[in-house]
């Protein structure tokens, strides 16, 4: 009976102990965090470049802004996130940094071709993705304050 007893109790303290650490993933709080974390750099980088251009640098400037914005499509990318939703909204984001970064480049390319029209061309797509970001923070933020 004693035996009996043991065994039951190990079995159950094994149990919650499995319990314990399959509820110990991150939480969808924490993940989101994460992922707004690098948005919320990628948002503040356009947003000094946008206070401060400057015209003295040209295309070099736009080369160095394509520069950070790849290193944080790197962070975005290396998030280890488990929530489909939230690796929906990190992909978008992803693909974004990615598209505006090849934008910035071309934009820097063009300017130092002295390509006007071309130019102007890739900052009108600049401009759209820059909605496009803001969409996208939107449904993060709409789908990280529900509980």
């Amino acid at each position: 009976m004693q035996r009996i007893f043991k065994q039951s109790f190990i079995l159950s303290v094994t149990t919650a102990i499995a319990l314990l650490f399959a509820g110990c993933g991150e939480s969808k709080v924490a993940q989101c965090n994460k992922v707004i974390n690098v948005a919320n750099q990628a948002s503040t980088l356009g947003q000094e470049f946008g206070k401060n251009p400057n015209p003295v640098k040209g295309s070099k400037a736009l080369t160095e802004l394509a520069g950070k914005i790849d290193t944080l499509a790197k962070e975005m990318k290396a998030l280890e996130i488990k929530d489909e939703k939230l690796q929906g909204f990190q992909g978008r984001f992803l693909t974004l940094y990615q598209e505006i970064s090849k934008e910035l480049n071309n934009t820097a390319t063009a300017i130092d071709k002295k390509n006007l029209p071309a130019a102007k061309g890739f900052l009108g797509s600049l401009q759209k993705s820059s909605t496009e970001e803001g969409s996208i923070v939107q449904e993060i933020n709409s789908y990280c304050s529900a509980k």
